[in-house]
């Protein structure tokens, strides 16, 4: 635990974390990760990355073995009041939280990287860049937050810090058994249902529900099946039989981050949703944790000798995307759970009839951070 005055430590071993780390060890520059967990779980997490994601993972040199453990749908199948509205062709990996989690830290050994797991931080000094942890301090040349949502690193150190705030929505997530090929989109009256293919044997289903009571802000809150079914009509779950098979049911509430406007401190970076959490209505939480993590990894990397152009450039480039697709991501919601019956008839004809789903994700999925000319 000594001599990391000249590294860049990460807090974080997530997806953001993970992913700056390859890119740091791969072009030579010393880092060192920290994670307050003994290992990383499942909780019923699926997640489907767009080609945005997709190309950062391509760039890591993880996406063949990514492959091996997930799936490719075909199609997006639409649905309101459980009947069909419409269907697209789609281009993104549908798998697991721990599968993409196992390719990048898989990755990140093979580049001989260094982790310390069961290293919580307690305190930090931005000033002096030392991680206080329960029986030891450290030294190190700058610090990177890729420690969630709940950022310890924002709440200790952030001259801007607001506290997380409770978006209206909470999701129950399970993952069950199933042959599954396609990704199914019910939407409901202050509700929607995801059901999509994680691998081979199994599917993943997401059912988001709008509500003012707030829940709690965890990915490990167990739920049960009986509370799931007493939320969802049974003629969308009656699609998905072996759900009552499920590997475990958990709820989670969905919190965000409002009007985030600066991705720094002093010798401190924020990453993913350490920086800036959004709802999770058009699946680019983690898309953007990867677009973030190869933004930085590259700028540290140009400009390592001044670690603060590094920072302005990552702020300048992320800051409009990050905000634009926070307020996409709440948008989606709202047209997902629509309520007044004339309302509900417009989206589904609009859905039905015109381009508008293909056209509202072509300027997400289709923004290739690889191709950033300031990189």
């Amino acid at each position: 635990m000594e001599g990391y005055s000249n590294h860049i430590a990460i807090i974080g071993a997530g997806i953001s974390g993970l992913a700056l780390g390859i890119i740091l060890q791969r072009n030579k520059i010393p880092c060192v990760i920290f994670e307050k967990s003994e290992k990383i779980s499942e909780y019923g997490a699926g997640i489907s990355i767009s080609p945005n994601g997709l190309a950062v993972l391509d760039n890591l040199d993880v996406i063949n073995d990514l492959k091996l453990l997930s799936r490719q749908p075909e199609l997006a199948i639409f649905f309101s009041n459980n009947n069909q509205i419409n269907q697209i062709s789609v281009d993104v990996l549908t798998t697991t939280r721990k599968s993409l989690y196992k390719v990048l830290l898989d990755k990140y050994y093979a580049l001989n990287g260094e982790i310390h797991f069961s290293h919580k931080v307690v305190d930090i000094n931005k000033e002096t860049k030392t991680l206080k942890f329960d029986e030891k301090s450290i030294h190190v040349k700058h610090i990177v937050a890729c420690d969630g949502i709940r950022s310890l690193c924002q709440k200790k150190v952030s001259a801007k810090f607001n506290d997380p705030k409770y978006s209206g929505y909470y999701v129950w997530r399970t993952i069950f058994p199933s042959d599954q090929d396609n990704i199914h989109f019910h939407l409901g009256s202050n509700f929607h249902v995801v059901a999509y293919p994680v691998d081979s044997e199994r599917s993943s289903l997401v059912a988001a529900v709008k509500s003012s009571n707030q829940s709690n802000e965890s990915w490990k809150q167990k739920g049960s099946i009986q509370n799931l079914i007493s939320e969802i009509p049974a003629a969308i779950l009656e699609n998905y039989p072996s759900i009552m098979e499920n590997y475990g049911v958990y709820k989670w509430g969905v919190f965000l981050r409002p009007n985030v406007k600066i991705l720094f401190d002093n010798n401190i970076t924020y990453v993913g949703d350490a920086a800036h959490p959004i709802v999770p209505f058009i699946g680019q939480g983690a898309c953007l944790a990867l677009e973030d993590s190869y933004v930085l990894g590259n700028l540290i990397t140009k400009h390592k000798d001044n670690l603060e152009i590094a920072q302005t450039k990552y702020n300048k480039l992320r800051i409009n995307r990050v905000r634009s697709i926070y307020t996409k991501s709440l948008n989606q919601g709202k047209l997902n759970h629509l309520k007044n019956p004339l309302l509900v008839f417009l989206r589904n004809i609009l859905m039905k009839y015109t381009n508008i789903i293909s056209s509202q994700t072509k300027s997400i999925w289709f923004y290739d951070v690889t191709n950033e000319k300031d990189l």
